[in-house]
């Protein structure tokens, strides 16, 4: 429409010009008299005007104490930003006059964000402040001082630039929304060199979000984990452990977050969707027992059909396919339209200045969404990453100032989107993700107040697809423990058109109990342990007894988990320790899902190997002498007895061994592989049947029994190994 295109590009062309116009006043602001040669203040002022809460005082305070490391986990909404910005002010004027500021976001909205926080009461000018990421790309030098990056940008960049601005050791750097770093090519941005680390999140324990399109499915997952292992993570590692919290309880004790309410509303799909339902399903299970094997059940299973070595089966290919279709169906079911229509309806009818956020899980969703509520003639606006930057800060400045009454958002406004007075949320449909969960709840949980003066009661809408794998979202989660029982209604709503919502008084489902609500004393090993077998961290056991992380890192020897493991009917898989009561727990698939094993209880916590430079040092190895455990890495070849050579290389599905020794001309060869498999002999007939051998970058060659490592022998390539038949 013409004249809408006119008014969009108008208001764009407006909030461009309004952040010139504040860009010139604050470069004038800076008061004559107060600079040093760099023409900025001697002591930055971030925070005029401002009095921090108690609690916020008490988390600077905290950070300080820790010696400038540390994770703040607060809920979403309470003040994280402004704690922060608190925080950096304290450190200039206190401890680093010379301080540089590097802060991560995951977002270009926040992005944004920051930098409106950090000017709208500086006495910093615009030019200190640079951005990285959008179209961005600002240095460190003698006037910027501060760089907002988006995650992307900084992971690739912010290493180098801090590195060539010699600036490591007066610089602070602030993960916002830390979980979101712990991604294998997120974590590049830790290689920056800094003095001062802070994270920033609402739930720092990083848990596997779903995939777009991936299944619903009941499996373990490392979804919400305990604090306590936090401190073993990268992100605890990097930055720190979590040195205060404030959760939804406390921030509504303490007058942050106002009274809310959350109502949930179980949805029937029609008849003609529930047979495709069904059909798919069917279909679904079909493969899941087709194509599971040990160590490839669950959310493993979706990752690996989603692998190269899971693209060349059709069957994975098909799985992938129909959980997709059977999410699609579900997202589109006709009565979630008609359900958010509805409660849109009582809502403005109640309250004609109600300002609401939709949230979704598709982009074509929110589009379907979006249409048909500008049809039926409400003041909204959709908000997704497919727009154009420029439209998706047009949306949002809408929605704030009350132009748009109504925002539709995909999955990208979870996480860093300010919404200071939306009073009414409609989950049209989530994943199983506790952290959308989380984050849904802050979006709209902001102290605000009607022109009467009465504070607004918040109200979260959750809709689902009731007697389908939709209801799953409820085992993942206590939702009563979370916000307290008080705030949760439960409704099924079998004909929105026809019939009004029936209470139903509890959640469809509930999630196992917490380690600390077991019963220890009716525990039994290779029983079903009663649990959430979610809880603790995941290891895999391999046939030779070793011991690994989910990050195929090595475990110290640990004879107790040993002796526990032996509870096992299985010779190798995977299992959990659950944090604090350090219960064994083994995955074992059945017929109706997974449940867990409990094989038995430590009395100690299981550690990491750690690499240590003085061991691998030692130049005097014998064959049979203990080697650094954490020094185990590089090339794996396997050991195979069907042949006296021993020592072979699969490859796509090739078997290819050394060749026999009178085949070997260097004679400094020969007599090292002739050792070698001497010594392979010898270690196999006294009980040691390896699988395997490792070649080192030093060229040792070394294997791992019960997770203690020994030295074999030097390979006689080196750190390459061996030599194989072609």
């Amino acid at each position: 429409m013409p004249a809408e295109e006119l008014r969009l590009q108008q208001l764009l062309q407006i909030q461009f010009w309004h952040r010139k116009h504040l860009e010139v006043e604050q470069v004038e602001a800076v008061p004559a008299g107060d600079a040093h040669s760099s023409g900025l203040p001697e002591k930055w002022e971030l925070t005029r005007g401002l009095e921090l809460r108690s609690w916020q005082k008490e988390c600077v305070d905290q950070w300080f104490t820790r010696g400038g490391r540390g994770v703040i986990k607060v809920v979403t909404g309470a003040g994280k930003t402004i704690l922060a910005i608190a925080l950096v002010e304290r450190l200039q004027q206190t401890q680093a006059a010379d301080l540089r500021v590097a802060i991560v976001v995951p977002t270009i909205v926040l992005l944004e964000q920051w930098r409106e926080e950090l000017l709208s009461r500086s006495n910093l000018p615009a030019s200190a402040i640079g951005l990285l990421g959008g179209g961005e790309d600002a240095e460190f030098n003698e006037r910027t001082r501060i760089i907002i990056g988006v995650l992307n940008s900084a992971s690739r960049k912010l290493p180098d630039l801090v590195k060539s601005a010699g600036i490591g050791n007066s610089l602070i750097l602030i993960v916002d929304e830390c979980h979101r770093a712990g991604s294998a090519e997120m974590q590049k941005v830790f290689r920056t060199e800094r003095a001062y680390s802070l994270g920033l999140s609402a739930t720092p324990e990083r848990d596997n979000d779903p995939v777009a399109e991936e299944d619903f499915s009941p499996v373990p997952s490392d979804e919400f984990s305990d604090p306590t292992e936090f401190e073993d993570s990268v992100l605890g590692k990097e930055l720190g452990p979590v040195i205060f919290e404030l959760n939804y309880a406390q921030a509504i004790q303490f007058g942050v977050l106002p009274p809310f309410s959350i109502v949930h509303y179980g949805l029937s799909l029609k008849p003609l969707e529930t047979a495709q339902y069904e059909k798919i399903s069917r279909e679904i299970k079909n493969l899941r027992d087709e194509l599971e094997r040990p160590g490839r059940k669950g959310l493993d299973l979706i990752r690996w059909c989603r692998s190269k070595a899971g693209a060349s089966n059709p069957a994975a290919g098909r799985l992938i396919a129909l959980t997709a279709e059977r999410k699609r169906l579900l997202f589109r079911m006709e009565e979630r339209a008609n359900a958010v229509i509805r409660i849109l309806r009582n809502a403005f009818d109640e309250n004609p200045d109600t300002k609401a956020i939709l949230f979704h899980e598709s982009i074509d969703e929110v589009m379907r969404l979006f249409t048909a509520l500008e049809q039926q003639g409400f003041a909204v606006v959709a908000e997704h990453s497919v727009f154009s930057d420029q439209m998706r800060a047009a949306s949002l400045r809408l929605f704030r100032q009350g132009t748009a009454r109504i925002i539709v958002s995909a999955r990208s406004l979870i996480e860093g989107f300010n919404v200071p007075s939306a009073d009414l949320g409609i989950v049209v449909a989530a994943s199983s993700s506790v952290r959308q969960r989380v984050q849904t709840l802050g979006r709209l949980l902001r102290k605000s107040r009607n022109q009467d003066g009465v504070e607004k009661h918040a109200i979260l809408h959750v809709l689902y697809a009731s007697k389908t794998v939709d209801e799953l979202i409820y085992e993942k989660a206590d939702w009563e423990h979370f916000v307290g029982a008080e705030r949760n209604q439960y409704f099924l709503w079998t004909d929105v058109d026809q019939t009004p919502p029936q209470s139903v008084g509890k959640a469809p489902r509930s999630p196992a109990p917490d380690e600390t609500q077991v019963d220890e004393a009716a525990l039994l090993p290779r029983e079903t342990y009663p649990g959430n077998i979610d809880q603790g961290l995941a290891f895999t056991r391999d046939t030779q007894g070793t011991i690994c992380t989910e990050e195929r890192s090595f475990i110290e020897p640990h004879p107790e988990l040993l002796a526990v493991l032996k509870n096992s009917r299985k010779g190798a898989g995977r299992f959990r320790i659950t944090p604090l009561r350090r219960f064994v727990i083994e995955l074992d698939k059945t017929d109706d899902g997974w449940r867990g094993v409990y094989l038995g209880r430590l009395s100690s916590p299981v550690t990491v190997a750690q690499f240590s430079i003085e061991e691998l040092g030692k130049g005097d190895w014998k064959p049979g002498d203990t080697y650094p455990l954490a020094c185990v890495t590089g090339k794996t070849f396997s050991v195979l007895q069907r042949d006296q050579r021993l020592i072979a290389l699969k490859t796509k599905g090739q078997v290819r061994f050394v060749p026999p020794l009178i085949e070997v001309s260097n004679p400094t060869s020969r007599d090292l592989l002739s050792r070698i498999q001497s010594f392979l002999r010898s270690v196999f007939a006294k009980g040691h049947r390896i699988s395997k051998i490792t070649v080192t970058k030093e060229g040792h060659v070394v294997y791992v029994w019960e997770n203690q490592a020994y030295f074999v022998g030097p390979a006689p390539e080196g750190p390459e190994g061996f030599v194989f038949e072609t």
